[in-house]
């Protein structure tokens, strides 16, 4: 079985689960290796869940989108989701291999399965990690890894302004025009979610020292 075929194949096995606890799938990820990993991503409904795909609904809602507190799954509706679609697993047979199941939320630094996901986060930064040297356009270098804020989002291509992190967490605009990226030609697409270090005890801005009036 081929690996999309097999990633299909997981997606439809895992969604009674997934339902049952009234949430929707975000992405599945397979890891090949010695052991497979198969990490399962669960959140509420945002109309941009490969749920919504597998059902052929278009992306996007004219309803307010969910907030952080909505979108999260709990610890127990992942274990119970985790314990069905085991069940499922191994009564289906699938899956060759010995193999590790991992059900879990997207997170912050969530991995997008597809551009309208990302849709829901122009502003932030986002790192593209592609299968080799990618050139957006003649005028730009070839990297394997683009970070930067996210622009716009099309159907299938994603504009980044390209930006370098700091070890404090500031970001720093570089002096590159936006690249633009097709997403089916990306390995990874993820957020970059940024933890700022926090200023250091007495390390204030220094206090300016005033001549006395005459």
């Amino acid at each position: 079985m081929s690996h999309d075929t097999l990633k299909a194949t997981l997606l439809q096995l895992a969604l009674p689960a997934v339902r049952a606890q009234g949430l929707d799938i975000w992405g599945l990820e397979l890891i090949e290796g010695r052991q497979m990993i198969v990490r399962l991503f669960v959140e509420a409904a945002t109309g941009n869940t490969e749920t919504d795909m597998m059902n052929g609904a278009e992306g996007g809602s004219e309803e307010a989108a969910p907030s952080r507190e909505q979108l999260s799954a709990t610890v127990d509706q992942c274990e119970a989701i985790s314990r069905q679609f085991s069940l499922a697993l191994d009564a289906e047979d699938v899956i060759d291999r010995a193999y590790t199941l991992e059900v879990s939320t997207p997170g912050f630094n969530r991995i997008f399965f597809s551009a309208g996901q990302m849709s829901a986060y122009v502003g932030d930064l986002i790192e593209a990690r592609m299968p080799a040297p990618f050139a957006p356009a003649p005028s730009l270098p070839a990297r394997r890894t683009w970070k930067g804020t996210l622009l716009s989002v099309t159907d299938d291509t994603f504009v980044l302004a390209p930006s370098t992190i700091d070890a404090d967490g500031d970001i720093h605009p570089e002096e590159l025009e936006p690249v633009h990226i097709p997403f089916a030609a990306t390995r990874r697409v993820s957020r970059i979610y940024v933890f700022r270090r926090p200023a250091k005890p007495g390390k204030g801005p220094k206090k300016t020292k005033t001549a006395p009036l005459a």
